[in-house]
């Protein structure tokens, strides 16, 4: 078993290798043949802290060759596959310089074997901000598109809690508990006319009430990025970073990063990087949500202030999900298995984490829905 683990390891190391070699070769190539070809920067929302010298955040994104995009439609479904295949047939380029401004705040970068970069700022200056934009140059090359979310956001000191919260299954209806339905509807529907749980944006509004932070952490590729924000616009959902996962290869395995391993990173790196901030978790009972929460309460005691689990799955699955509410209970942590948006805000309320007013537009959204079906 050691024998086939280390071949297979060395079979990888040699194929990214090779990828990395041709890729450098048409990268060299494209550029001394076509030097004024147009790439395409999408920048993903990033965050940041104040402190008494300034502030400090981190912004990260992807360079990509680009290429004349298909427009989803609400009711074409073979141009919606069309664009479902562009967004992961994408042509990425490594090596390339990324420079960028924030109020005169200025990071530089240089993007990986998959096209990523991550910068960080460090501005002097203090600011009354909520939200930070960042302008961009790519010193190498002559034009590019720039699309996403170029900002960075950071929590005011009135900031009461935080919120992460997964997205499939938790806001969005995927079904990933069918792999067939979840196929079908990540393929063949956009945005658009993707359905998001009803009372979710209503709860979600009322936990931000315009003070309280909101980041998405999800196992989604990257390549979903837009399609992810486009959807949380489109639904009225609370806007944040998006924490999601490459899936390319590395050196040690074909999809980099496990996706508890995934999840419980990007966990741990915001609630480190808000030491002083307490935390709401919600996801569903479909996947691993559960498990990854009750790790982060007994890692991080006094820090989460409930967890809400959406109930998406069989009668198997919400037996474990009910051992780890006994574990979080016995942190002191109220973990509830759910069958809404209206439950989780009843409990929200009984913590004060709503007000009473709240309640209201979040019951006649779930019960118009339960109307409807």
């Amino acid at each position: 078993m050691a024998s086939h683990n280390r071949w297979s390891t060395l079979l990888r190391r040699a194929g990214i290798h090779a990828e990395n070699a041709v890729e450098y070769v048409q990268r060299r190539a494209s550029k001394r043949l076509n030097p004024d070809q147009r790439l395409h920067v999408i920048a993903y929302c990033g965050f940041g802290v104040r402190h008494e010298q300034g502030w400090q955040g981190r912004l990260s994104g992807r360079v990509l060759m680009y290429r004349d995009a298909f427009t989803p439609s609400a009711s074409d479904l073979w141009n919606n596959l069309r664009a479902s295949y562009a967004r992961f047939d994408t042509d990425e380029l490594a090596g390339v310089v990324v420079e960028a401004d924030i109020q005169g705040a200025r990071a530089s970068a240089t993007t990986d074997e998959e096209g990523y970069f991550t910068l960080v700022f460090s501005g002097t200056e203090s600011t009354d901000a909520s939200t930070l934009q960042a302008s961009f140059t790519l010193p190498q090359y002559n034009d590019f598109k720039l699309d996403g979310d170029a900002s960075v956001i950071l929590p005011g000191n009135d900031a009461e809690f935080g919120v992460i919260s997964d997205i499939d299954d938790t806001i969005l209806i995927t079904e990933a508990t069918s792999l067939l339905r979840m196929m079908r509807l990540t393929l063949l529907q956009s945005s658009a006319t993707r359905v998001a749980f009803p009372g979710v944006a209503e709860f979600y509004q009322a936990l931000h009430a315009h003070r309280n932070p909101f980041f998405y952490v999800s196992s989604s590729p990257w390549n979903l990025y837009e399609f992810l924000t486009d959807f949380i616009q489109l639904n009225g959902m609370v806007p944040g970073p998006l924490m999601l996962r490459d899936f390319g290869i590395d050196e040690t395995k074909f999809i980099a990063g496990e996706h508890k391993d995934h999840k419980l990173l990007q966990i741990r790196t915001i609630l480190d990087t808000y030491p002083e901030l307490r935390f709401v978790l919600s996801g569903d009972s479909g996947q691993d949500d559960a498990q990854i929460y009750t790790h982060i309460v007994q890692e991080y005691p006094g820090r989460i202030v409930s967890v809400y689990i959406r109930d998406v799955s069989d009668q198997w699955r919400d037996r474990l999900v009910q051992k780890m509410i006994e574990t979080c209970q016995n942190h002191g942590v109220d973990m509830l298995l759910v069958p809404d948006s209206l439950a989780a805000a009843v409990h929200a309320r009984s913590l004060a984490l709503l007000p009473d007013e709240a309640i209201d537009p979040i019951a006649q959204a779930t019960q118009l829905d339960k109307t409807l079906t």
